[in-house]
């Protein structure tokens, strides 16, 4: 750990998240419905909190209703699952059986480079530029023998899959 208590970005992140986070979730936000455009301080005030509420249950909403409703294509012997919904609120974190299932892939979901998966696309952003590397996949061949081998036969978007349920019956 002396490496992390050493780096002086996190160093400056301890000491200073609170002002920072407070700074840029709360202040900032009501400052700009204020100035820009012309909001009352009290409304400025209430719609910044109702943002923060609504992102925090948003946020939330990922390890109940994903770990509650959805399809399990990847395996089904296990809590999480595929919630299209959460993924579209969410912008892409829906994909809980996948991610469960394989968790060092960084995409945590099968689309991967996809519009829906918003966190992915900030990754690849970043590997783009050259500051995230050694990004760790699944093999497209390791993810259709795990959805064989222990999924419940519905393909990525929920949909009962008949080539799954085919290669299913075969691999019985």
């Amino acid at each position: 750990m002396s490496d992390i208590y050493n780096n002086p970005v996190l160093r400056f992140q301890k000491r200073y998240a609170i002002p920072f986070i407070g700074t840029v979730c709360f202040g900032l936000p009501t400052l700009i419905l204020v100035y820009c455009w012309g909001e009352t301080w009290s409304n400025a005030w209430h719609i910044t909190m109702l943002r923060y509420i609504i992102n925090l249950n948003v946020t939330f909403l990922v390890n109940s209703a994903a770990h509650i409703w959805g399809q399990k294509p990847y395996d089904k012997k296990i809590l999480p699952t595929q919630n299209i919904a959460v993924s579209i609120a969410t912008g892409g974190e829906g994909f809980h059986n996948y991610h469960h299932v394989f968790p060092w892939d960084y995409r945590a979901a099968e689309l991967g480079n996809n519009s829906l998966n918003l966190t992915t696309e900030f990754i690849d952003f970043f590997a783009w530029i050259g500051w995230a590397y050694d990004l760790k996949t699944v093999s497209n061949d390791m993810i259709k023998y795990r959805a064989l081998r222990t999924g419940d036969g519905t393909n990525l978007w929920g949909l009962k899959d008949k080539n799954i349920e085919t290669n299913l019956s075969k691999n019985k």
